[in-house]
């Protein structure tokens, strides 16, 4: 909170704003106006009160003998999170390790989604595969495949969602997705630690406040961070 010309008490979370610290307002003649001005920084997450999916938040105005509310939509919060392996129990990846010039490694990659506080729709995840990327066509689970596409042009991959109701992700077991890519490393990438799949971004319109929505998450190179049995040498190109 700041409040440069008020007084805040935390027993009741009010401010107050005095005519002897705020001048302007020692005395209005009809038709003047005075002012005051606070900022509030939301928190990064809270709790999930209510499955409406209609968060605001409230602050209640006293002047005198007259009482005001004043109430203001918040935004969802929505999470993407982007990993990768090589050991992993949904394709069995195979290939050289570390990668190696002229041959094909084969990775697992997994979108999960989160969205907090109110209900979006028209839900996308997008990720972009680097020139020497390519998709295998393993997809889990299979009832994802129809809402996967690839644009072999810009080498943009696009999940379809869809829509996504208030603590999907959160309250229940989060909307995920599983692909397998295959890196063929070129000669001049030799010695290197390379991307696999460049960085994801949800993109989602808010009901509630209307506002479109977007985040994104880290691109994932041959190292593989997520894979505890990956060693960071192992993600040199030889």
């Amino acid at each position: 909170l700041r409040a440069p010309e008020g007084e805040f008490t935390i027993g009741d979370n009010s401010i107050i704003w005095d005519w002897k610290k705020v001048t302007s307002l020692q005395f209005l003649e009809p038709g003047e106006e005075g002012k005051v001005e606070f900022w509030v920084k939301l928190k990064e997450k809270w709790d999930i009160l209510s499955l409406e999916g209609k968060t605001e938040i409230k602050n209640k105005i006293i002047l005198g003998q007259l009482t005001e509310e004043f109430k203001y939509k918040v935004n969802s919060k929505l999470e993407i999170s982007q990993k990768g392996f090589f050991y992993d129990e949904v394709f069995g990846n195979s290939g050289p390790l570390p990668p190696r010039v002229g041959e094909t490694t084969t990775y697992t990659i997994i979108w999960q989604v989160k969205n907090y506080y109110n209900n979006v729709k028209n839900v996308k995840v997008k990720a972009s595969l680097p020139p020497n990327v390519r998709l295998t066509g393993k997809i889990f689970p299979e009832r994802e495949i129809e809402k996967f596409t690839f644009d072999s042009q810009s080498r943009e991959i696009v999940w379809n969602v869809g829509d996504l109701k208030v603590g999907s992700g959160i309250l229940n077991p989060p909307p995920n997705i599983a692909f397998q890519i295959a890196l063929t490393p070129t000669l001049e990438q030799r010695g290197q630690v390379i991307e696999i799949i460049k960085e994801v971004k949800i993109i989602a319109e808010d009901e509630w406040t209307g506002a479109i929505l977007e985040i994104t998450a880290p691109a994932i190179d041959t190292t593989l961070p997520d894979d505890e049995i990956i060693t960071p040498e192992e993600g040199i190109v030889q």
